[in-house]
């Protein structure tokens, strides 16, 4: 049984995150969520206590199962014990009597268990794949929306919640640009706002702005890009200004609907997103480049962005590093000295 005196103190560090963390209503959810495998290893003990409590609570959490009837993933066994550590050392700094109890000796401990960890899978749409969805055929005006809509997440990058909220006066096409400012309605993430841009691909641009046209002439700049139909006549419908609450879930049923019955594989939209990522970070020449991508995901600084997106696939390693051969390299160190030579050979003449 939780002692309810731990999950009074839960839900104040939850209302701390809200007011001065600002997380979203997401995070909210996740770390309530998280937050209950930490109450239900307390079992009755007070907070005090869990230094106490065996088996420790990383311990506890490698043997847990998930509704499938299979151990948490070593990535969730990190975010459950990371969100545990972050409200025990919120009740240090901000509640008296307990850094005594709960501290930073303790806290170190808080880490995933040793052990043979999740090989890493990063899910992304790849250029192909986008290729393949810009180019399948649509039937109906709803898939036309969701074929525009899924290309416009690969080239901008932008997350659901924003898109599904995005008015059409915050898209420039002709600019490449995107508004995502919460005062025009947008609905970013922690309430940012930015002027973003799209990857001018134009075999996928050209769908984009294809749409972009087609409700321009039928709709008001204050309707939504991610246009809405009539229930009755099943068209655009130039009525609604306002959208609701799960507007991006309609996106995501859309999509999946759409890829199903034309035999593509279905990714989720954040996977579109990731692809964006991906394939721009794999173009970046300098330290410029990869600011420039991180300040267009609207991410707080670069490590963010090279931690989430930077890891290659198994194929994307496996052809770097068997292309740094030997030979490879003495080819490289023939050439460079050939040049060097060259160059200086023409500053001698110059010097003439």
């Amino acid at each position: 049984m939780i002692n309810r005196g731990n999950w009074l103190l839960v839900k104040k560090y939850l209302q701390y995150r809200i007011t001065y963390d600002q997380v979203s209503n997401k995070t909210l959810r996740l770390e309530k969520t998280w937050l209950k495998h930490l109450l239900t290893w307390g079992d009755e003990k007070q907070i005090k206590d869990f230094p106490k409590i065996q088996p420790v609570f990383p311990e506890y959490v490698k043997n847990q199962l998930s509704k499938s009837g299979k151990p948490f993933s070593y990535e969730y066994q990190r975010k459950l014990i990371s969100c545990a550590k972050r409200f025990l050392t919120w009740l240090t700094i901000h509640k008296g009597g307990y850094r005594q109890k709960i501290n930073p000796i303790y806290l170190d401990t808080l880490k995933p268990s040793r052990g043979i960890s999740d090989p890493y899978i990063h899910e992304f749409v790849t250029l192909e794949e986008i290729m393949a969805i810009a180019s399948a055929p649509v039937f109906t005006l709803r898939d036309r929306r969701i074929r525009a809509s899924a290309v416009f997440w690969f080239l901008s990058g932008i997350r659901i919640k924003a898109f599904a909220t995005l008015p059409l006066k915050a898209v420039d096409l002709d600019n490449l640009t995107i508004k995502q400012w919460p005062s025009l309605g947008v609905e970013t993430k922690n309430k940012k706002s930015a002027t973003t841009f799209l990857l001018n691909i134009e075999p996928l641009f050209a769908v984009v702005k294809d749409w972009d046209q087609f409700i321009r002439k039928n709709l008001s700049e204050d309707s939504y890009w991610f246009a809405h139909f009539s229930p009755d006549t099943g068209l655009l419908d130039p009525n609604i200004h306002h959208i609701g609450k799960h507007r991006d879930q309609r996106a995501r049923k859309d999509l999946k609907d759409w890829l199903l019955r034309i035999g593509l594989t279905y990714h989720s939209p954040h996977k579109f997103r990731h692809g964006h990522a991906v394939y721009s970070l794999n173009l970046a020449k300098d330290l410029g480049d990869l600011k420039a991508i991180s300040q267009n995901m609207m991410h707080a600084n670069l490590s963010t962005t090279d931690g989430i997106y930077g890891m290659f696939s198994n194929e994307e390693v496996k052809k770097k590093i068997t292309s740094l051969g030997y030979e490879t390299n003495l080819k490289t160190s023939k050439e460079e000295i050939i040049n060097q030579f060259e160059s200086a050979l023409e500053q001698l003449i110059n010097l003439k």
